[in-house]
């Protein structure tokens, strides 16, 4: 193999390997993560006004129509009852607040939509536990007054409560990772051809300089 060749191998594989090293961070910067809960997944509380908190590892759209809701319905081994009000009472940032007063003991189920402000949707779901010692009783769930969605939610049958969005995927991030690494390795090979054809003409004219020496 001729030196140009292995040193076209040789950075290619470089260029490779480069690449997949940005494909973590590739697939990091393409999604908003939920970073934790307020009250935590299967966490025991008391009965009382409680602010479920949602908290994401980058900033929320806001505003009107910012699209977020935190429905949260239970006790789910009774007649589950929506508690939420059909808005969010806050975001701020990457931080998420619907208040909610419960009194019922039991499992409760929060259904979560927000958009992140780079446009994309996320949602999920989790469940924590009402527990009534005090005798505390709640009032009814008031009406979404100062509503940050723009417009009334409308639901889906089929998401508990939430309106119908299109869910985010991890294979998302990966083909948009193995994009980068793609283009890094024609790009690459491009120029390294580039300076391989530079170097055989430059050769080349060496030889003819030779040869007209002689």
């Amino acid at each position: 193999m001729k030196f140009t060749q292995r040193l076209t191998v040789a950075a290619a594989a470089i260029a490779l390997a480069f690449g997949l090293n940005l494909v973590p961070a590739s697939v990091a910067f393409a999604h908003s993560d939920l970073q934790s809960t307020s009250p935590l997944a299967g966490e025991t509380v008391e009965a009382g006004r409680i602010d479920v908190t949602l908290k994401f590892n980058e900033e929320l759209l806001t505003g009107e129509g910012s699209g977020a809701v935190i429905s949260v319905i239970g006790p789910v081994e009774a007649e589950a009852t929506e508690h939420s009000d059909g808005c969010v009472d806050a975001i701020r940032g990457s931080l998420v607040v619907e208040g909610v007063s419960l009194d019922q003991p039991g499992t409760y189920e929060v259904n979560w939509r927000v958009v992140a402000a780079d446009g994309h949707p996320l949602e999920g779901l989790f469940e924590f536990t009402v527990e009534n010692t005090t005798g505390y009783e709640a009032a009814g769930v008031g009406t979404c007054e100062n509503s940050l969605l723009g417009e009334p939610k409308t639901t889906n049958e089929n998401t508990g409560g939430l309106p119908s969005s299109v869910p985010i995927t991890p294979e998302e991030g990966l083909i948009g990772g193995l994009v980068v690494i793609t283009l890094m390795a024609v790009g690459g090979a491009f120029l390294l051809r580039k300076q391989e054809r530079r170097l055989t003409e430059s050769q080349e004219r060496d030889k003819e300089k030779y040869r007209g020496e002689l």
